[in-house]
């Protein structure tokens, strides 16, 4: 089964910008989605792949969120209690100016958040339309979706873990990607490099299990 390094950051110091900020904001609740798909596999299905790959992505999941706390706090920067307690689906759910005024989370009221911005400039100075570019909505689990998947069982299961999954990995490596263009710091694009090797792997064993399974 799949095994990754973990992962070591740097120590000197560096400046994080907007996209590193949101890129951490946002991958916190995403791969606690992945963790919550992973604890149905055992009631819901007796593959020894997706048993295996259960363990392997709560893991590494979890590590990583430990990780991006830590990044959080080293930014100077509340959220990972705010962002983490959120569900993955109401994250991927909420209006653009809904997740910018969440994610800049500095207590500012609505007057102080006027001041010196504009309508369409969100939280930590990223606009909407900036937002929406680094988490895309088709990558995002919706209602039906994880209502769908809890009440499979078996090879429909199976399956349509696979197919979830795959499109949940696929959105990570879409941030991911983009905070490498985007971001300025060196420890979140170590983190972005690790999540794309790791979950690119991933989804390729997904695949060739889904053409095994006759998805």
């Amino acid at each position: 089964m799949l095994t990754q390094a973990p992962i070591v950051f740097a120590q000197d110091d560096e400046e994080f910008n907007a996209v590193d900020i949101m890129f951490v904001r946002m991958m916190i609740p995403h791969h606690e989605g992945a963790i919550q798909m992973a604890e149905l596999i055992p009631e819901r299905t007796d593959r020894e792949e997706l048993l295996d790959l259960r363990t392997e992505i709560i893991e590494e999941q979890e590590a990583e969120i430990d990780l991006m706390c830590e990044l959080l706090d080293d930014a100077g920067v509340t959220g990972c209690d705010e962002v983490g307690s959120m569900m993955p689906h109401e994250v991927g759910s909420m209006m653009p100016h809904e997740m910018g005024e969440m994610m800049r989370g500095d207590g500012m009221d609505d007057d102080e958040m006027s001041n010196g911005m504009d309508d369409d400039e969100m939280g930590n100075g990223m606009r909407a339309d900036e937002i929406e570019e680094m988490m895309p909505r088709e990558h995002m689990m919706t209602h039906d979706d994880r209502r769908e998947l809890r009440r499979a069982e078996n090879e429909e299961f199976d399956c349509l873990f696979a197919e979830h999954m795959i499109r949940h990995h696929e959105g990570a490596v879409v941030m991911s990607e983009h905070v490498l263009d985007e971001g300025e710091s060196e420890r979140v694009a170590d983190l972005a490099d690790g999540i794309i090797d790791a979950q690119q792997e991933e989804i390729e064993l997904m695949e060739e299990w889904r053409d095994d399974w006759d998805c």
